[in-house]
């Protein structure tokens, strides 16, 4: 008895279930349909957020250029003008060249070549034609003309071996002048900075393209001198760009062609004329006038490899002015702002649709589309969610 008691007492009791009422269900309703239709617009605003459309243009380039000219003057104040310098001086120069073996038979000659006589006294010293020259390694030379070495100073002279043969080919070096009074040989000397050459010649008949060849390379060597000595009267870290003018004013060869030699001398005499500028300036001007010759749908992409080429047009020694003639090119592509680009072309577009739009262009080689979500088919209508890559 007790027990069931007991037991009735410890078991709970069981209300019923009482049924939702008709307008807890409608709101219920409501409730499930907001979040449904939540979760589809956040979907729509993260599709809207994420998808996106990355057009890449392959464009065909066009070959631009500009040829302008440029005054050098000493201040520059007007337009198409830069600050620079303008140095000149004539230089006048001599050097031994011998023929080739080709086509040609070997004999022993004479060697020889430039050397520079020194005198460090203070009186200018006469010297005659055959004075004689004895090298350190005991080789004696003549030199071929009478000259004057100035007091504290050194002229060029060519000098020969007294005696035919490989023996006379020595490297460079210094001379005494055994015809001078002893106390004078260590003041008044000569060195070469050459080797001698021509102990064999190679004799054949001299030709015009024989003497042209030995002047282009005697011109070189005066113009190595010229830029040499220019350079020291130049603030070359401000005027960093440089150009030359040569005018020959002489030239004069021992031999003609026509004759059989197997080594000639000849002689140069340059009018050199150095033109000292900004490079940068130079540059600058160029490049901003190659801008304003591309077409609007254009931008310019790249410059030639061979960058600015100067010449010097002409050059006006008293003014201390030169006019450069300068030449740049480069390749322009189609600009993103081109009306061939216009996005507003694009929005909802297939990308195969897009292709052929694009490149219908002459302007366009090649167009590729890639999307974001992969699974897009059309550009979206966005214009801020097309992105445009000229490559």
């Amino acid at each position: 008895m007790y027990l069931n008691t007991l037991f009735i007492h410890m078991t709970p009791k069981t209300a019923g279930n009482k049924p939702l009422s008709r307008s807890l269900k409608i709101y219920q309703k409501i409730a499930i349909a907001f979040v449904i239709l939540s979760f589809i617009l956040l979907l729509f605003v993260l599709y809207l957020s994420v998808s996106s459309a990355v057009i890449n243009i392959t464009p065909v380039p066009q070959v631009v250029s500009t040829n302008v000219t440029v005054d050098v003057v000493p201040s520059a104040t007007l337009e198409g003008q830069i600050s620079g310098y303008v140095v000149n001086k004539i230089f006048t120069q001599s050097d031994v060249y011998y023929l080739p073996e080709q086509g040609s038979t070997p004999v022993e000659e004479k060697a020889g070549g430039i050397v520079t006589l020194i005198n460090e006294t203070t009186n200018n010293q006469p010297l005659i034609a055959t004075t004689r020259l004895l090298s350190e390694e005991g080789v004696l030379f003549k030199i071929d003309e009478s000259v004057t070495v100035p007091a504290n100073g050194q002229i060029d002279v060519v000098a020969h071996a007294d005696e035919p043969g490989l023996n006379g080919e020595i490297g460079p070096t210094q001379f005494t002048i055994p015809g001078l009074a002893q106390s004078l040989q260590d003041k008044i000397y000569a060195v070469s900075v050459d080797k001698m050459q021509g102990g064999i010649s190679y004799i054949r008949i001299l030709q015009e393209s024989d003497l042209n060849d030995a002047q282009t390379v005697l011109t070189d060597k005066i113009l190595e001198s010229a830029k040499a000595e220019f350079e020291q009267q130049i603030d070359t870290t401000v005027f960093n760009g440089s150009k030359y003018s040569i005018e020959v004013v002489e030239r004069v060869a021992d031999y003609q062609p026509g004759e059989e030699v197997g080594s000639f001398t000849i002689s140069l005499t340059l009018n050199v004329t150095g033109v000292f500028f900004d490079l940068k300036a130079i540059e600058d001007y160029a490049k901003a006038d190659l801008q304003t010759r591309i077409s609007e749908n254009y931008n310019l992409d790249s410059i030639s490899e061979d960058g600015v080429q100067i010449e010097v047009k002409s050059a006006d020694n008293e003014k201390q002015s030169a006019t450069l003639g300068v030449y740049i090119d480069g390749m322009a592509v189609i600009s993103e702002s081109s009306d061939v680009l216009d996005k507003d072309r694009l929005i909802g577009r297939s990308p195969s649709e897009v292709i052929t739009i694009l490149e219908a262009s002459e302007l366009i080689d090649k167009v590729s589309v890639e999307f974001t979500p992969f699974w897009l088919k059309r550009v979206p209508t966005l214009k801020d969610h097309i992105k445009i890559i000229v490559e």
